[in-house]
Order: C-alpha cells, then sequence, then structure tokens
C-alpha cells in the first residue's frame, strides 16, 4: 500500500513539474488527470484496508485460523472460496453428525385392509 502511495505522489509531482516548467500540456495534463483519478481509487482502497482489519479479527477468531490483514485484503476472494468448497464437502459428505445413532429413522409402514 505504501509504495502505489508513494507511486501517486511521484505522479503527481511530475505533472506538476510538466505542467509548470515545460510546453507539455498534453503529457503533463494526461498524467495530472491519472493521478488525480489514483489518489481517489487509493482513497477506496484504504477504507477496505481498515475493514480488512476488523474482517481478520471475526475469520480469525470464528475459523481458528492465523490470518494476517494482508492476505485477508489481498486474497481475500481466495479465503471465501475456500470456505465454499469446505461447505460443498460437507455437504457432499452428508451425514454431518456420523454414526448410525444419530441416523434419522425411517417411517414406517402400515397396510390398511380394504373395507376398514
Amino acid at each position: 500500500m505504501l509504495m502505489i502511495l508513494i507511486a501517486i505522489v511521484v505522479a503527481a509531482g511530475m505533472s506538476a513539474v510538466l505542467l509548470i516548467k515545460t510546453d507539455k500540456f498534453a503529457f503533463g495534463g494526461g498524467l495530472a488527470i491519472w493521478a488525480g483519478v489514483a489518489a481517489i481509487a487509493y482513497a477506496f482502497s484504504g477504507w477496505d484496508w481498515f475493514a480488512a482489519e476488523y474482517k481478520t479479527t471475526i475469520i480469525n477468531r470464528e475459523y481458528h485460523t492465523n490470518y494476517t490483514t494482508a492476505e485477508v485484503f489481498w486474497a481475500s476472494d481466495v479465503i471465501d472460496a475456500i470456505r465454499d468448497l469446505d461447505r460443498k464437502r460437507i455437504e457432499l459428505n452428508g451425514d454431518i453428525m456420523g454414526g448410525e445413532e444419530h441416523a434419522i429413522p425411517k417411517p414406517q409402514v402400515i397396510d390398511i385392509p380394504a373395507g376398514q
């Protein structure tokens, strides 16, 4: 995250120098627009970074894992995919409780003679 911020600041600085010191308005203006859009995108990703800290705490508490904030921020879709695969595996295995003592009893069929 810090390197992205440094790149945005350097691009903004280069665009300012190009706009003030040279006649290269097209390139400097384009770089300034890019730096502005990147700064706005970076601000929104900062929100996700702080949200990842809380998400990490919850995931580690509930699933007894040791994920870091960076892992949750950059690979949260992978973590979600792994949890979905685990859920599907449990659904495919069927009997979650295990053993016959927890099995659902089959209904009994009673024949009723006709005419009664």
